[in-house]
């Protein structure tokens, strides 16, 4: 294994996945205001019985797991170009769509379907850790996209449609 192999990319990468990591887990993803809606005993609250603050993991049963396996998807690049492994595309193509796929999933959460229903979507507002992790998603995107163009530097570039 030769760690000298792994370009910015990949390093840019790997930040990016821990980031994302550190975003869904630990940084609040939305805060709630206090008003009417959210009286005691209510259904008001998003987040659980009287929190004001929620994180992603909290948040999403279902988007959690997914954005947590596209943070793997750096590391499997790093391991690959590590160990020399020949694929039958160019390393950095999967972690590209993967990124671009946990971005438009935070983008879509976010803003075309936002957590909650009813009242509880009365007085929701974006936190950092949505923000991060939209970022962390287009740093793992940017990684794969730069991997795969660093691959491909010294081949010809053949017209579409062409064998």
């Amino acid at each position: 294994m030769d760690f000298s192999k792994l370009s910015r990319s990949e390093w840019l990468g790997l930040a990016a996945s821990a980031l994302l990591v550190v975003a869904v887990l630990f940084l609040p993803w939305f805060d709630l205001a206090e008003g009417p809606s959210r009286a005691p005993g209510g259904d008001g609250f998003l987040c659980g019985d009287g929190e004001f603050s929620c994180t992603g993991f909290e948040t999403f049963p279902i988007l959690r797991w997914l954005l947590l396996a596209a943070a793997a998807a750096p590391w499997i690049l790093a391991w690959i170009v590590v160990r020399g492994n020949k694929l039958s595309w160019p390393p950095g193509e999967m972690t590209m769509v993967v990124g671009f796929t946990a971005f438009v999933l935070i983008a879509y959460n976010g803003i075309i379907d936002p957590a909650g229903s009813g009242n509880q979507e009365i007085g929701i507002t974006k936190a950092i850790g949505y923000y991060v992790a939209l970022f962390a998603s287009l740093g793992i995107a940017i990684a794969g996209i730069g991997r795969a163009m660093e691959v491909n530097k010294d081949a010809p570039r053949k017209a579409p449609g062409t064998v």
